[in-house]
């Protein structure tokens, strides 16, 4: 190896201590996925799962969310605070397909010309839509503040 190697590495190395230090771990993508120190983020369709030694946190939503996560565990930080996050984040995914759906069948009742179910429908997922943001801004808060 030689000196212009050994010092690349070695700045390499202290880099990647002083982000740590500040409770940054760099991503690595790799075949798999993306790997968070020996945290593994897997995205299957538009959800990501999180995989930590036996731990699976499945079908997350948010891609804020699975960073955040993988990097709480990566770093062995506050598992409260990782469990909030994935509550917060199956709330909006809870919302959002709800909202998709409803949506969906609003526009079939309106192709039907069913103009009094296509209201209420929308109405439902006016409602649907807004608790999907409401529930998206809460977890972008806690992302955020932490």
């Amino acid at each position: 190896m030689t000196e212009i190697s050994r010092r690349f590495e070695s700045f390499i190395k202290s880099a990647n201590k002083n982000l740590a230090d500040k409770g940054i771990i760099l991503p690595v993508k790799t075949d798999r996925g993306i790997e968070i120190g020996d945290v593994l983020i897997v995205s299957k369709d538009n959800l990501k799962y999180v995989y930590f030694r036996e731990r699976v946190y499945g079908e997350i939503y948010l891609n804020s969310a699975a960073i955040k996560i993988a990097n709480l565990l990566a770093l062995r930080k506050n598992a409260d605070l990782v469990d909030e996050i994935y509550r917060l984040d199956q709330e909006y995914g809870k919302w959002f397909v709800d909202n998709q759906y409803l949506l969906a069948l609003e526009k079939r009742a309106k192709d039907r010309g069913d103009h009094d179910r296509a209201d209420m429908l929308w109405a439902r997922y006016q409602e649907s839509r807004d608790r999907a943001q409401t529930a998206k801004t809460k977890v972008e808060r806690l992302i955020a503040q932490r």
